[in-house]
């Protein structure tokens, strides 16, 4: 079972600290600053969204160019010095925990204003900037600091945890086990019922 960061969204208030921390140390390890976990809000729900590194992993199926790779302890991650922007890990997603970002000449240099080359409604997936190479980014749980999730230990109401390897496992045999108890109670109680 792979580990992953799972997040209890009752809990979550938007604050975007675990964003500012993320963008914050992958930008000191030299990687792109675009944070690796998204903000989703709607009217009743705020979450954040972020790699499941999946046992099939389709994004590192598709991958042309093998820049996704599965590490030993089972993180999914992206190369970002060997990926070549095609987005296909990104459509592929199932959960949208992949996008696409670059640095501006006007990021970099600091003396040019970015103007978009795109509407404000395309789906960011199909954005693109002149002069911008964009590479795909995902949670790799900061891979460059022996993989310890920054965005955990930022989370001011603990909404973020870190779930480990065979954690799932042990608690979907729970809830299997549970279930099949109940059954059993229903059993009982069924054939109680007609013996009365």
């Amino acid at each position: 079972m792979n580990r992953f960061i799972a997040i209890q969204p009752s809990r979550c208030v938007a604050c975007g600290t675990c964003r500012a921390a993320c963008s914050e140390g992958h930008k000191r390890a030299g990687l792109q600053a675009e944070p690796r976990l998204a903000l989703f809000e709607s009217r009743d729900v705020v979450a954040s969204v972020t790699c499941h590194h999946c046992e099939g992993a389709p994004c590192l199926k598709v991958c042309p160019v093998n820049a996704i790779h599965r590490d030993d302890d089972g993180c999914v991650r992206v190369d970002e010095a060997h990926c070549v922007g095609c987005r296909l890990c990104a459509v592929a997603c199932p959960f949208g925990a992949i996008r696409m970002a670059g640095t501006s000449r006007a990021g970099v240099a600091g003396i040019e204003y970015s103007t978009p080359t795109f509407a404000g409604s395309l789906d960011p997936i199909l954005r693109w900037e002149v002069g911008v190479y964009a590479v795909a980014v995902k949670c790799d749980l900061c891979a460059y600091d022996n993989c310890h999730p920054h965005c955990v230990d930022a989370c001011i109401t603990e909404a973020l945890r870190l779930v480990e390897s065979g954690e799932k496992a042990g608690e979907v045999e729970g809830k299997r086990v549970r279930a099949l108890e109940a059954d059993l109670v229903m059993l009982e109680s069924f054939g109680q019922g007609e013996e009365g």
